[in-house]
């Protein structure tokens, strides 16, 4: 009995570290799939606004702190919205994703 309880234990630990390593590859294969695509902006010190961009990569690029952002935008803070891109942000909230970047540009200049 104590033998069975030690093998599904070690095995409810494998599957756990098994999908935390799945999760955090999805993750890094996704951030290196958007540094890959916009590489020569990313390197620039071109600060910008554009609508690829997600939420937390306009704070850090343009030091327009989040809720500003949000502010301007008109849309609640959340842990996804800050992850999902300009344009999705946009097109889930029936904006013009144009007029939202000239008007995050404009704030930051």
């Amino acid at each position: 009995m104590r033998e069975k309880k030690k093998i599904i234990f070690w095995s409810l630990l494998f599957s756990i570290f098994l999908l935390l390593t799945f999760i955090f590859t999805l993750r890094t294969i996704h951030r290196y799939e958007l540094w890959k695509d916009h590489e020569e902006y990313l390197r620039s010190v071109n600060k910008t606004v554009e609508e690829w961009m997600h939420i937390n990569l306009i704070s850090k690029r343009s030091g327009i702190p989040k809720d500003v952002i949000y502010t301007e935008i008109g849309i609640k803070e959340s842990f996804t919205n800050s992850r999902k891109p300009l344009n999705k942000l946009c097109q889930d909230n029936n904006l013009n994703c144009t007029q939202v970047v000239a008007l995050l540009n404009r704030g930051r200049i």
